[in-house]
């Protein structure tokens, strides 16, 4: 019998925009302000290895390797884009710094379409090109088409962000043993004693901001074989009735302070749930 899920109605949970260094990109759904949700559902004796499979901009796996230690964490995304810059932030984050800083002194409306055509998977020059556009998207939106064409046009009326040297080297040095992967998370079935951090792209959603769009059965068909025998934590912005969890998972429900990104309102409504 699956859980009634009426009662997650009750916000439980507030998420506001303070400022954090465990950030890189803005990206949508971006985890960055969850931290205080995190240390209160995610037990200080966490003694298995965490994966966060859906990995994105990396807040979350930021945020756990700060917390537990990078070599007990693994980074996955199923987008090379993003995956390169995680993996330069972690490798070459002065040469990433000075690249970066060469689109800033050249950065205009032209010179970010420009750099939309450039290469942005490989390499530190990928990832500096990934990261001038990530910075200077309209409205934040890390949007990539059905191709992988990174395709978000230039914010409006305003400059170009600076990085922060300081905070770029402090967070390579956070993520120095974190392990970075590049596979789809149906790879990941076959594990036993884990912790799962699953922030799937949202379902239901057409906007066109992932550069693959999940199949919920096939989703459900992957939670129900790890939730045996693995620890649990899955965030979504859909209601938890569409993923079908069993009495094994509290649910609870987060009120964000913000846009979801790809809906303009003034507070949004996601939910946490976890197995343990």
């Amino acid at each position: 019998m699956n859980k009634d899920c009426t009662s997650i109605q009750q916000s439980e949970f507030f998420v506001t925009n303070k400022r954090t260094d465990l950030k890189i990109i803005p990206y949508v759904g971006c985890k960055a302000g969850f931290s205080n949700i995190f240390d209160k559902i995610i037990p200080d004796d966490l003694a298995c290895h965490i994966f966060d499979i859906f990995g994105g901009g990396g807040a979350f796996s930021f945020y756990a390797s700060k917390r537990f230690g990078s070599h007990n964490v693994t980074y996955n995304d199923n987008n090379p884009i993003v995956v390169n810059l995680i993996r330069h932030v972690q490798t070459s984050p002065l040469h990433l710094w000075e690249l970066y800083n060469e689109h800033y002194n050249n950065s205009s409306t032209e010179y970010y379409y420009h750099v939309r055509e450039l290469c942005l998977e490989n390499g530190v020059q990928g990832a500096a090109n990934f990261l001038y556009l990530a910075k200077n998207a309209f409205s934040g939106k890390i949007r990539f088409n059905s191709n992988n064409k990174f395709n978000t046009s230039i914010r409006k009326g305003s400059t170009c962000p600076k990085v922060n040297l300081g905070s770029l080297l402090d967070l390579s040095k956070i993520i120095q043993n974190l392990t970075i992967m590049n596979k789809d998370y149906k790879d990941f079935a076959c594990l036993n004693n884990s912790f799962f951090y699953l922030d799937p792209p949202y379902f239901n959603n057409t906007n066109g901001h992932y550069n693959a769009v999940l199949d919920l059965g096939e989703f459900n068909q992957f939670l129900r074989t790890i939730e045996l025998k693995n620890k649990i934590v899955l965030s979504e912005q859909n209601h938890p009735q569409i993923f079908d969890l069993p009495d094994s998972y509290t649910v609870r429900s987060i009120t964000l302070m913000r846009s979801l990104q790809y809906v303009t309102q003034n507070k949004s409504q996601e939910m946490v749930a976890f197995n343990y």
